[in-house]
């Protein structure tokens, strides 16, 4: 058993983070990059574009990139989740394993993913932005400099109420991989786990995405000395060279420093299984077990404590159940 599995304070718990990821690099960097590859060369290939003079739609060269970029996440997610449950664990990892593991519930990580951190957040966002905006943009108008502050004030309370409902659900992906759980169950699971223990989950996230943002932007950073950026008809733009540097730099920065928040959120997944369900308890036991006792098919899941209901994740994913959870999560914000 891991001698680490036991609680965590904040601060033992960052050190943990970096721990495990100064340790296991090579397997954390492996898995996010193969899963930003194809994000790479969907990038490297509209600079192709663009050097050849053949210039895409915006627009279609946006979305096409944001739903990669989302699929990546996703899939980088999946995998890296495994792979900090076996060595938290004490057990042997690879990146080959851990997406050898993960594939079976890859669609599944996907949409949740997608929904907990990116569609239900900015819907939020912006519901609670229009509604402060209903009340300061009208006593702005006519005053000097109060327009810029109300909207600022706007942009920050949206930010603050989607921050706000994702803490909640933050183990969200962790509790879909390791427990098999469906969106509204593991939204439902990950609200338990947090109660109590969500300042902590606000300080780190803010510590880790400021980081994993600051590496990233010092790994584009070449792109901005050359000057590549520039305004041309009112719209800033990157030359053909300075596109492929800031595409390098991201990926790099990605790939370095992606793995952090979800090593993090594993490890905080964890902490508070030991400190609501005595799991440190419950695994010792396990490997107490007699030795006649049968081995469960899949170790690294575990049911949920207490519930007679725990599934382990289903072979078979419809999109009618896609549909009918996505419906669900919007009644489930609260």
């Amino acid at each position: 058993m891991s001698t680490l599995l036991r609680p965590l304070s904040t601060s033992e718990l960052l050190d943990r983070t970096f721990f495990l990821y100064r340790n296991h690099l090579i397997v954390f960097a492996g898995i996010t990059a193969i899963a930003d590859l194809p994000v790479l060369a969907l990038r490297l290939g509209n600079a192709a574009l663009i050097a050849a003079q053949i210039y895409p739609s915006r627009l279609a060269t946006l979305m096409v990139l944001l739903a990669a970029k989302l699929v990546a996440l996703g899939v980088s997610h999946a995998g890296t989740v495994i792979a900090v449950s076996d060595v938290h664990l004490d057990r042997n990892t690879s990146i080959r394993s851990a997406y050898a593991v993960a594939r079976k519930s890859l669609l599944r990580v996907i949409w949740i993913s997608i929904i907990v951190t990116i569609a239900i957040p900015f819907f939020i966002a912006f519901v609670g932005g229009f509604l402060v905006a209903l009340i300061l943009i009208p006593m702005s108008i006519g005053r000097v400099g109060a327009m810029p502050v109300a909207t600022g004030v706007v942009f920050l309370v949206g930010i603050i109420a989607a921050w706000y409902w994702w803490l909640a659900r933050a183990l969200v992906v962790p509790i879909t991989m390791l427990e098999g759980t469906g969106l509204v169950d593991s939204m439902s699971r990950s609200k338990v786990l947090t109660e109590g223990r969500r300042g902590r989950g606000f300080i780190v996230s803010l510590l880790v995405v400021t980081l994993t943002y600051a590496i990233t932007l010092l790994f584009q950073s070449p792109a901005y000395a050359t000057g590549g950026l520039h305004f041309a008809s009112g719209h800033l733009i990157a030359s053909v060279w300075s596109s492929i540097l800031l595409s390098i730099g991201e990926f790099a920065g990605t790939t370095l420093a992606g793995p952090l928040l979800t090593i993090a959120l594993t490890l905080m997944y964890y902490d508070a299984r030991v400190r609501k369900e005595g799991f440190d308890l419950e695994l010792m036991m396990a490997t107490l077990a007699p030795a006649t006792e049968p081995a469960p098919a899949e170790p690294l899941l575990f049911e949920i404590r207490g519930s007679s209901s725990a599934r382990r994740p289903s072979t078979l994913f419809t999109p009618m159940r896609m549909l009918i959870g996505t419906f669900a999560s919007v009644f489930y914000l609260y």
